[in-house]
Formats: structure tokens, C-alpha cells, sequence
């Protein structure tokens, strides 16, 4: 048997493993989608960082807040992006994930995220 998760379901599992309160997240940033740049720090979405996720199917995870990221310690471009349980070395919790177009990054640059900009389902 195949099925998928019910809505309840999914927003329980997500706001468990990404809680609105006391949890905290970091984006890493690639510029080849199979290992992470050391051109450019973790991003922490932070203990209230993560909102509610939504009443869909799927369900949705999204940052709550705008994020920005340190500057590049050197010029990357930046192509995918995943999550991670630390802010250095720790576990992978997203597979990579392209963005939409690549962000080209000079020595101090940074990467702004909107509110809702970080989002992703158990698909």
C-alpha cells in the first residue's frame, strides 16, 4: 500500500520537526548543488523564525521572518540551497535545492530572504 499524509498529518510532522517557537534552522548555500561553499556562512532562522505550516495539501513550512545572510567571505555563485540542524558541520535535513536563478556574490555580499521565501513540504 502507497498513500500519502493527511493534512492534519503534515502539519503536525512540520511544526514538530520546525517549531514557531524555541528551535532553530540554518540555510547552507552551494554553488554546485552537491557540497556547501565556504564562501559563505549558514543563514539561522531563528528560534521564532519558522510560521505555522499551512492548512494545504501539501502542507507548507515557511521562514516568518526576513532573513539575511553574513557577507561572502569571497566571491561564489550561489546555486542551490539546503537546511541543516547546526550552524557548522551537523545534519543535512533538505536535499539540495536550486534556486530559481543564481546569486552571484562579491566579497561581502549578501543574500535577503522575503518572509515565506524559505518554503518547502514533505513531498
Amino acid at each position: 500500500m502507497a498513500g500519502g499524509w493527511t493534512q492534519a498529518q503534515q502539519q503536525a510532522v512540520l511544526d514538530l520537526r520546525f517549531p514557531t517557537t524555541g528551535g532553530t534552522s540554518y540555510i547552507a548555500y552551494s554553488a554546485n548543488g552537491t557540497t556547501e561553499t565556504g564562501n559563505l556562512a549558514r543563514t539561522a532562522i531563528g528560534a521564532t523564525g519558522w510560521a505555522a505550516a499551512t492548512a494545504a495539501t501539501p502542507s507548507v513550512k515557511a521562514n516568518a521572518n526576513a532573513l539575511t545572510s553574513a557577507g561572502a567571505s569571497g566571491a561564489v555563485t550561489v546555486t542551490h540551497v539546503a537546511l541543516f540542524d547546526a550552524s557548522t558541520s551537523g545534519n543535512q535535513i533538505t536535499d539540495w535545492t536550486a534556486l530559481g536563478a543564481s546569486r552571484v556574490l562579491a566579497t561581502s555580499d549578501v543574500i535577503s530572504w522575503a518572509v515565506g521565501s524559505v518554503a518547502f513540504t514533505l513531498d
